[in-house]
């Protein structure tokens, strides 16, 4: 299974001076699948970005979102975001276990619907 090209051209074509979309892409029968999306979302005013990525399940507990989240930072730290920010379905443990390890003092907030995580990009664990 691949993501549907309508869908991904929805979260591909975004400014790329504010905003930032990578893919994760693997030989296919008749070039390369796209089998995962990271991206965020940058606020100017408060330098804090909303980023989202997803990986196709048979590429998930492969280490492509860790990866993915890691590159998509440091892009973001290049471009002086200061914060990255998401908001997490309570039964998306991988999503969750992949901010928790990113090496970041993670903030995880529950609201009783969704996990809110929020990150100083400056403030990496020792």
């Amino acid at each position: 299974m691949t993501f549907p090209h309508e869908k991904v051209q929805q979260l591909t074509n975004i400014d790329y001076t504010q905003d930032l979309a990578i893919v994760g892409v693997v030989p296919g029968v008749s070039g390369e699948d796209i089998v995962a999306i990271a991206q965020y979302y940058l606020d100017p005013k408060t330098q804090a970005a909303e980023v989202a990525f997803l990986v196709q399940d048979e590429w998930q507990q492969k280490g492509m979102g860790s990866f993915l989240l890691d590159y998509i930072t440091q892009v973001a730290k290049q471009r002086s975001v200061q914060r990255f920010y998401a908001k997490v379905l309570p039964d998306n443990r991988p999503m969750l276990a992949i901010f928790q390890n990113s090496g970041y003092r993670v903030n995880i907030e529950f609201d009783g619907d969704l996990y809110n995580i929020s990150y100083e990009l400056t403030k990496a664990e020792a």
